[in-house]
């Protein structure tokens, strides 16, 4: 496999690491949020 091709594959599934961590990131404040509101009711 061309060095170049190797770099474009390593790049694009890091991109997709970052994005499922800031997903997985953002639905736990979300949820955090959402169950403190519940608990002040």
């Amino acid at each position: 496999m061309p060095i170049d091709a190797l770099l474009v594959a390593i790049a694009v599934l890091t991109m997709f690491v970052v994005f499922g961590a800031a997903l997985a990131w953002a639905d736990r404040q979300t949820s955090s949020g959402r169950l403190d509101s519940d608990a002040k009711r």
